[in-house]
């Protein structure tokens, strides 16, 4: 029974070692693709970001419905690089990496600068959730994603009709 428990305790051991660099492994991966993902925003580079997507990717915007498919997250991604609207800064941090089977869920936080027609560098931080899909040859690819501000847009808004009121 000794020799059953050492056995157990050794195997417990060498798992969650093995885990835990698999887990920095696609972190690593992930942070990588990230740095992709940064430069083809302020490159506009709408076909680079969305090679990084699964065909059967599910988006969920700020203040916007759900998103699924990849030809209706490229609509969307056009409608918005037709409207005028630039990345000027464009930062991903990834805080979290939880694994299970072939998806790895991405905690992070965001820090952005966007610029408009008519409209001053409007600088938003926030926090985003990416669901990536490991794929058979290894690469990931982004399966589920949702992000959302630290902003509350309705104080600011309050806060500027004092202001406006004084």
């Amino acid at each position: 029974m000794k020799k059953f428990s050492g056995i157990l305790i050794v195997t417990l051991v060498f798992s969650t070692i093995l885990l835990a660099q698999d887990v920095e492994a696609v972190k690593a991966k992930i942070e990588k693709m990230n740095k992709m993902y940064e430069k083809a925003m302020l490159d506009n580079d709408m076909e680079k970001m969305l090679s990084m997507y699964a065909d059967d990717i599910i988006s969920m915007p700020s203040y916007q419905p759900t998103v699924k498919g990849i030809e209706k997250v490229r609509e969307l991604s056009e409608a918005q690089m037709k409207s005028g609207w630039k990345t000027n800064k464009f930062v991903l941090t990834t805080t979290d990496v939880l694994m299970g089977g072939n998806l790895a869920i991405e905690v992070g936080n965001y820090d952005m600068v966007m610029s408009g027609p008519q409209m001053p560098e409007w600088k938003d931080n926030g926090k985003y959730l990416t669901v990536w899909e490991i794929q058979k040859d290894g690469s990931l690819k982004v399966k589920a994603e949702t992000w959302n501000t630290d902003h509350n847009p309705w104080q600011e808004m309050q806060q500027m009709n004092k202001e406006e009121k004084k």
